[in-house]
């Protein structure tokens, strides 16, 4: 009997990307969880609701599953900021429910490094959190959530990147539909991460879930470091714009309503001591990238 899987917020960026990685490489049995009416992906068992919502969640409870990815997530910084209720819902009531109300064997949590507050970087799994956001706080308010209903979790902090189409306005959607409109584009010299295309976390949350490693709170992050203009000069680069439409510029927080983190770099040797043959590096996934945007040309 095939293994089963659900993924919450399946319509999303990371669960689309997740679900692809599962449908074309791993023997389970996907289930997804969407608030859009009506949607539907290829060979996927879909549910139709709202995950803060008991009675949905309650409705689930007759399923058993060998793993629940809880992709589902208010990620729009400014939004949480200015509606805290929506993003507790969003990002907190949702992870409580998942591991309070679905059966599952384990339950991935997807976290951020957002949960820093920048000061230093090369945050370990250990090191003291300190969210300047509310976005921030909710996120870590939900690994809390996660670890008070299950010991069988694995909680992954990390920085993504991806596309959706149509595209949206996550930072490479955002640069690229700039940059291929032949607008010129500002990326902050002085604000550092080391982010994960989405394929590439999926492709780590599917050797996760079929290990035997300890469950616990991982950094899963890729080895190189770069500044937001590295990543788009990257992104200049590979699909062939002018490097003169980005400028380099020094991030000002008062430009934003929700303060942000300057250097929010994660160590990775503890997730890289445990997953030894998996690459991690930032090529592999921007190859990934690359790769899965030109197919749709």
């Amino acid at each position: 009997m095939k293994k089963k899987v659900l993924i919450t917020g399946i319509s999303g960026m990371l669960g689309k990307a997740v679900y692809a990685h599962f449908k074309h490489n791993e023997p389970y049995v996907i289930h997804g969880v969407s608030r859009q009416p009506g949607y539907e992906l290829e060979g996927v068992v879909m549910h139709h609701g709202d995950l803060t919502s008991e009675t949905f969640m309650e409705s689930l409870q007759s399923l058993s599953f060998d793993a629940v990815i809880h992709c589902s997530a208010e990620v729009n910084v400014n939004l949480c900021e200015t509606d805290k209720a929506l993003a507790f819902q969003s990002n907190v009531k949702s992870a409580e429910n998942v591991v309070k109300l679905l059966n599952a064997r384990c339950y991935v949590y997807v976290s951020t490094d957002a949960v820093f507050d920048g000061q230093a970087g090369d945050y370990t799994e250990t090191s003291a959190v300190n969210p300047l956001n509310y976005y921030a706080e909710t996120k870590l308010l939900g690994e809390e959530a996660v670890k008070t209903f299950t010991d069988n979790y694995y909680i992954l902090r990390t920085n993504i990147y991806g596309f959706n189409q149509p595209m949206k306005k996550s930072l490479f959607e955002w640069a690229y539909t700039e940059l291929q409109a032949g607008n010129t584009i500002n990326g902050f010299d002085n604000m550092f991460f080391n982010p994960m295309y989405v394929g590439q976390l999926a492709a780590f949350m599917a050797k996760l879930i079929a290990s035997d490693i300890p469950y616990g709170t991982y950094n899963v992050a890729v080895d190189e470091k770069l500044s937001k203009y590295d990543f788009l000069m990257k992104i200049a680069e590979t699909f062939g714009f002018q490097n003169t439409q980005v400028n380099k510029v020094y991030f000002d927080p008062k430009e934003f309503v929700a303060p942000r983190a300057l250097n929010t770099t994660l160590k990775n040797d503890t997730v890289k001591s445990v997953m030894k043959d998996f690459d991690f590096s930032f090529h592999s996934g921007f190859s990934m990238l690359e790769k899965d945007l030109r197919a749709l040309k």
